[in-house]
This record gives structure tokens, C-alpha cells and sequence, in this order.
């Protein structure tokens, strides 16, 4: 993502389905940093650079509008070691 003149580092943000947010913001009352708001009736993450990845909307969302994707990384011993 780029802000300004300068790129923000790719991090992670909630999905968040429009087809099944009813907008009721609990989401938006939870988040502990502020990243979502409610638009136009629907939940949205309004500044995903404050996104910390916590969860509480995932688990709040009645609907199950909001999912948290991850990817699994396997790493090699030889890219484990410290030397």
C-alpha cells in the first residue's frame, strides 16, 4: 500500500463480507485500536495500519461477516539456525 511518497509495510487485515455485515458495529466497539468504522451500513477497515490483529472482531461478528486470513510458513532447519 502506498501513502504519500512512502510504501507501507504489507501486514495482515481482517476480511470483512459486505454480502453478510449487517452493520451492527460490534466489531467497531471492540477493535482495541481503532481500524474498523461502519460506512454506508456496513463494517469496513477504515485504517488497516492500525489493524493489530487480535481477533475480537472475528469472534464477536454475529454474522460471520469477518474472517482473519493466515498463511502457514515451513521453514528448513538450515533457515532456523542462528549462528
Amino acid at each position: 500500500m502506498i501513502q504519500g511518497n512512502r510504501r507501507l509495510a504489507e501486514q495482515p487485515v481482517p476480511l470483512i463480507d459486505p454480502t453478510r455485515c449487517d452493520g451492527c458495529g460490534l466489531c467497531v466497539r471492540v477493535c482495541p485500536t481503532g481500524a474498523l468504522a461502519v460506512k454506508d451500513g456496513k463494517a469496513i477497515v477504515a485504517t488497516p495500519e492500525a489493524c493489530n490483529y487480535t481477533g475480537l472482531c472475528e469472534a464477536i461478528c454475529p454474522t460471520r461477516a469477518i474472517r482473519r486470513p493466515f498463511e502457514i510458513v515451513v521453514l528448513d532447519e538450515k533457515t532456523t539456525k542462528v549462528e
